[in-house]
């Protein structure tokens, strides 16, 4: 039985639309920008500078680079997230026997766990790339593995006058450190609109300040607590407590750390850019998902293969992280 009229890009598009869209906290919220990047491999040009302000020129003057010089196009490698699932001469036996609707039905679910899986490898990789930096394991040949890493710069960063979970802390301070978390990122250009990511010992910590001040009668200051965070004096502040699983030992890993706070520039250009898959099938295009089935002889079937690949690039100047507690 042959799979591959069920694999060519319009057969997969129409596949893919039929499941039920994925969110993932980090790729939906923080990098809101999705660019189909046109390269395998991303430039310096692409990224330095993302939406910063620039000068404007005079009547007659030469227009201004955007990266301020010359750069290569591929001077970051963005690596492949690829994963099969195997389907045995058995299991494509009994397919054979199913009627179109059926096997489209079939592979939607093979696709579904792939895509998935792409996604979820995505997130992990975004979420890493907060902290300014990109580490994550590549498998090689052998079952060895080595880390790739990227570096886009440092992050901003604010140091409270206390902790927030001091026991002379109060809500007015944890106000005046948001506004103060506000200034650094908008002194860099950016903050039109600052969002707030809250660890979870953070949160309990701002919940407990957020009680006691509402039993103070003389309590002018707006405090709310929704199921959309704690809103202090206008600062919406989201409890992050999501973790992915570390791709090597599995283990849960924060995607902001309990005894940290996230702000950032929800209006800066956080993009993820998919770059040009290395697939002659995908006729070596940019695409978020794409997948294929690959004949085997031993043993004998057919694995589908599902591939990606993400390159997320933060703004660093436009987030800002703070230890407010212990």
């Amino acid at each position: 039985m042959d799979l591959r009229k069920y694999y060519n890009a319009k057969a997969i598009a129409m596949r893919l639309q039929q499941l039920p869209p994925l969110y993932t906290t980090v790729l939906d919220t923080f990098y809101k920008r999705k660019v189909n990047h046109p390269f395998d491999k991303v430039g310096r040009s692409d990224i330095i500078s993302i939406g910063a302000p620039a000068p404007l020129i005079a009547r007659g003057a030469p227009s201004l680079p955007v990266s301020g010089g010359s750069l290569s196009i591929d001077d970051y490698e963005p690596y492949e997230a690829a994963h099969h699932q195997f389907m045995t001469a058995a299991d494509m036996n009994r397919l054979r026997h199913l009627d179109e609707q059926s096997i489209e039905a079939r592979l939607a679910g093979i696709d579904d766990n792939l895509r998935r899986i792409c996604r979820a490898t995505a997130e992990g990789i975004a979420s890493v790339s907060l902290t300014g930096t990109i580490i994550w394991p590549v498998a090689l040949e052998g079952g060895r593995t080595e880390n790739y890493q990227v570096n886009f710069g440092t992050p901003l960063s604010y140091v409270p006058g206390k902790k927030w979970d001091d026991t002379s802390a109060n809500i007015r301070q944890v106000f005046n450190d948001l506004q103060e978390i506000e200034t650094t990122i908008q002194n860099s250009g950016y903050g039109g609109q600052v969002e707030f990511w809250a660890g979870k010992k953070i949160y309990g910590v701002l919940l407990a300040l957020a009680e006691v001040y509402g039993e103070n009668p003389k309590a002018k200051l707006r405090i709310e607590v929704s199921a959309e965070g704690v809103n202090v004096g206008g600062f919406l502040i989201k409890k992050m407590s999501e973790t992915y699983a570390d791709p090597l030992t599995g283990a849960a890993t924060p995607k902001v750390a309990p005894n940290k706070l996230l702000a950032f520039a929800s209006d800066a250009v956080h993009t993820v850019f998919y770059c040009a898959l290395d697939d002659l099938d995908a006729k070596l295009q940019p695409l978020p998902y794409f997948s294929k089935p690959i004949d085997t002889k031993d043993p004998s079937g057919v694995k589908i293969v599902g591939r990606s690949k993400p390159f997320p690039v933060p703004v660093v100047k436009a987030m800002c992280w703070s230890t407010v507690t212990d």
